[in-house]
C-alpha cells in the first residue's frame, strides 16, 4: 500500500502540472534573450522572454488593442466633417440645342460632364458625446484586459517551470532509489550463494527493484509532457537544464496592505470597472434622442450643359434641424436594457472586488502553509536518508533483512517525493500570490509584454 501511494503521488504531482491552464499601447519590442546556447540552463527569466516573444498571446493582446483604438477613431468621426465628391459622364445619341432670345442653349450635350461635391458637417448631436467617451473608457478597458492576457501567460509559463523542475528532483529520487535497489540484488545475490539469505530474500529485492524502475519511468514521462507543455508555451526548445530561481516573493506580508494594493493594481479589476463606466455612458445616449440634432450642408456643382440658367457652376448651402419627437418608445427601451447592462456590470466588478479579498487571505494562508510545508518535509527527507544508509551498512553487515533495507529505500524516496511536491507547492503559493496582488512573477513585465502601471484608486468605503 505504501508503494501504491508514492506512485499515485508521483502520478498527481506530474498531472496535476500537466493540467493547469494555459491568460497604454504595446510598446515596440525591447531587446528579447535569445534562447541559451547548447549545454546552458535556462532561467526563468529567459523562459518569460521567450514566451512573451514566441507566444501567440501577446500578438492576440495587441490585436486586440488595435481593434479597439479603430473603434474609438470611428465614433470620433461623428464630430467631424463629410466631404464627398461625384463625377458623371453621360454619352447621348444627339445634342439637344434651344434658340432663345436668338441664343443658341445647349439644353442636353452629347458628351455630358456633372461633378458634385457635397460638404456634410454635424453642428451639434448630443448622443455623440456618451458614444465617444464610452469608446474611450473601453479603450481603457482593453488596454488592461491585453496586459492580464500577457500577464496569465507569464503565471502560466512560471507554473509550467517549475512543474519540470520540481519533477526533475524527483527523477534524481527515483534514479538515485534505483541505484540502492540494484545494489542491494547484488549484495542479495551473494548472500545467496554464499548460503547466508534464502531465495525469497532475493525475491523480494528483485521486487524492490522493479519497483523502482517503475517509479523512474513514471516521474520521467511526468518530466516529458511538462516539457512538451513548457515549449508550446515559450515557442521554443527547453534545454536539459532548467536554472532553479530564489524566492518569488519577498515582499512584506501584511495581507490588509496587499489587498489593497491588489484593488489598486489588479488588471482584470480595472477592466471591470471601465467596462462598467463605458455601459453607464452608452446608456445615456437613447435618452439624447429627442434633443434636435443640428446638421450644415454644402454642395457645389458644376457641368458643361449650363441648361436655361446659363450657369455651368453653382452652389448652396444650408442647415438641417432633425428632431425624432416619437419613435413608439424604442428609445426607452434601449435605455432600460442599457441601464441594466451597467447594474450588471457594476455587480460584477463588486463582487470581483470583494473577491480579490478573499483571494488576498487564501493565497496568503496557502503560502505559509507551504514552506511550513517545506521545511518538515526537508526534515523528513534527512532522517530517511540517515535510516537508509544505516539500514545499508547493516545489511551489508548482516544485521538487517532485505525488507528492512528496501523499506528503507522506499521510505527515502517518499520522502523526497513528498519534498518535490511541496517545493512545487511552494512556488505555486508564490505565483498565486503574485497574481492575486496584480504582480508579475519577477517583479515586472518581460521585455516585449505591455508595461502600463496605472495610478493607484483611491479605497472605497465599505
Amino acid at each position: 500500500m505504501t508503494r501504491l501511494r508514492t506512485l499515485a503521488a508521483m502520478m498527481l504531482l506530474g498531472l496535476a502540472a500537466a493540467a493547469a491552464p494555459a491568460q497604454a499601447p504595446v510598446p515596440p519590442p525591447a531587446p528579447t534573450p535569445a534562447a541559451p546556447a547548447a549545454g546552458a540552463a535556462l532561467t526563468l527569466e529567459e523562459a518569460l522572454a521567450l514566451a512573451a516573444r514566441n507566444n501567440e498571446t501577446a500578438g492576440i493582446a495587441q490585436a486586440r488593442l488595435e481593434r479597439a483604438e479603430a473603434i474609438k477613431r470611428q465614433a470620433y468621426s461623428a464630430f467631424w466633417p463629410a466631404l464627398t465628391a461625384t463625377g458623371t459622364y453621360t454619352r447621348r445619341s444627339e445634342e439637344v440645342v434651344r434658340i432663345i432670345d436668338g441664343e443658341e442653349i445647349t439644353s442636353q450635350a452629347k458628351n455630358a460632364f456633372q461633378t458634385l461635391t457635397i460638404l456634410d458637417v454635424p453642428i451639434f448631436d448630443a448622443r455623440a458625446f456618451p458614444v465617444a467617451r464610452a469608446t474611450e473608457r473601453s479603450l481603457e478597458a482593453q488596454q488592461q484586459e491585453s496586459q492580464e492576457l500577457v500577464r496569465t501567460l507569464t503565471f502560466d509559463t512560471s507554473e509550467a517551470f517549475f512543474a519540470v523542475l520540481s519533477l526533475e528532483r524527483l527523477v534524481e529520487a527515483a534514479r538515485r532509489r534505483l541505484e540502492v535497489a540494484q545494489a542491494v540484488v547484488s549484495d542479495a545475490e551473494t548472500r545467496l550463494d554464499a548460503g547466508l539469505a534464502s531465495r525469497n530474500e532475493l525475491t523480494r529485492t528483485d521486487l524492490e527493484r522493479a519497483q523502482a524502475r517503475l517509479a523512474l519511468t513514471v516521474s520521467q514521462n511526468s518530466v516529458q509532457i511538462n516539457r512538451l507543455r513548457l515549449e508550446y508555451l515559450i515557442g521554443a526548445d527547453v534545454p536539459a537544464r532548467l536554472e532553479e530561481p530564489g524566492p518569488l516573493f519577498s515582499g512584506p506580508r501584511d495581507l490588509a496592505e496587499l489587498t489593497r494594493q491588489a484593488r489598486a493594481y489588479r488588471p482584470d479589476l480595472i477592466a471591470a470597472e471601465k467596462r462598467a463606466e463605458a455601459a453607464r455612458l452608452l446608456a445615456k445616449e437613447p435618452t439624447l434622442r429627442w434633443i434636435p440634432r443640428l446638421d450644415g450642408t454644402a454642395t457645389y456643382r458644376t457641368t458643361n450643359e449650363p441648361g436655361l440658367s446659363g450657369k455651368e457652376s453653382d452652389w448652396n448651402a444650408g442647415a438641417l434641424l432633425t428632431w425624432e419627437l416619437f419613435d413608439g418608445g424604442e428609445r426607452y427601451a434601449e435605455a432600460a436594457a442599457r441601464r441594466a447592462e451597467h447594474r450588471d456590470l457594476v455587480l460584477q466588478s463588486e463582487a470581483l472586488r470583494r473577491q480579490i479579498g478573499v483571494d488576498v487571505e487564501r493565497a496568503g494562508a496557502d503560502l505559509d502553509t507551504a514552506e511550513a510545508g517545506v521545511k518538515q518535509a526537508e526534515v523528513a527527507v534527512s532522517v530517511a536518508r540517515q535510516n537508509e544508509e544505516e539500514v545499508r551498512v547493516r545489511f551489508q553487515e548482516g544485521l538487517a533483512t532485505a525488507l528492512e533495507q528496501a523499506d528503507a529505500s522506499v521510505s527515502a524516496f517518499e520522502a523526497e517525493a513528498v519534498l518535490a511536491q511541496q517545493r512545487f507547492a511552494l512556488y505555486v503559493a508564490q505565483l498565486a500570490l503574485l497574481r492575486t496582488t496584480g504582480g508579475w512573477p519577477l517583479g515586472a513585465p518581460p521585455p516585449t509584454a505591455p508595461i502600463m502601471v496605472p495610478e493607484p484608486e483611491p479605497e472605497r468605503a465599505p
